[in-house]
């Protein structure tokens, strides 16, 4: 049998996905963010999901797509990660000033009715506190000895 005999290639789950660049380094702006939307329709066309909403602010980039039960999230957003992150480190010298353009972590919720906002703050959450910038403190050894 077939997945058409089932009628699972009909059948499509909405996920959500959040992530963010290296460093919630605010660089999705202007051109690279254009050149982002194209480069996420490009991917979701060959990956046959269906791109119901996408959200691209300077550090973090929201999508919901429509996908057919047999494809994983984690697949469908390492694709998207990978083309895009190699695409845009190519054609944007800026974007090579970082390691890597996106971090491993991202979210990923399934379900109908979530609103975007209610997903990016549910990732922001999920994140660690970010350190102020600068160099860390070092700490006094004498200090430490005193309370002994």
């Amino acid at each position: 049998m077939h997945l058409q005999d089932y009628g699972l290639n009909q059948q499509r789950i909405t996920y959500h996905f959040v992530w963010a660049p290296v460093r919630s380094k605010p660089c999705l702006i202007g051109r690279a963010a254009a050149r982002l939307m194209d480069l996420l329709r490009e991917r979701a066309t060959d990956l046959d999901v269906e791109l119901e909403n996408v959200h691209i602010f300077p550090d973090r980039v929201y999508v919901a797509v429509a996908a057919p039960p047999v494809l994983s999230p984690h697949r469908i957003v390492c694709q998207l990660k990978a083309h895009s992150s190699r695409c845009l480190r190519h054609e944007f010298e800026e974007m090579t000033k970082i390691p890597t353009v996106w971090t491993r972590a991202y979210l990923v919720v399934a379900g109908d009715g979530l609103e975007p906002d209610e997903v990016i703050a549910a990732f922001e959450a999920s994140q660690p506190p970010k350190r102020s910038p600068g160099r860390p403190r070092t700490c006094d050894r004498r200090d430490n000895l005193e309370d002994l």
